[in-house]
């Protein structure tokens, strides 16, 4: 691919990480819903509970 191509195919790979990272956010609301821990869920990721209710608990 050209550095052009590259640039252009750039907003394609955005998009597909926008909708896994929307996925992504169903999962672990579903997860929570049925109880699973943020120290659990945070653990799948290798990152601290706090991280993990930082990054997908929608509160600030």
């Amino acid at each position: 691919m050209t550095d052009e191509e590259m640039v252009n195919h750039l907003p394609h790979v955005v998009a597909h990480i926008d909708r896994a990272e929307a996925e992504l956010r169903l999962w672990v609301q579903e997860l929570r819903r049925r109880g699973v821990t943020w120290t659990r869920i945070g653990e799948v990721f290798g990152i601290t509970r706090q991280s993990a209710w930082e990054r997908f608990s929608g509160e600030e």
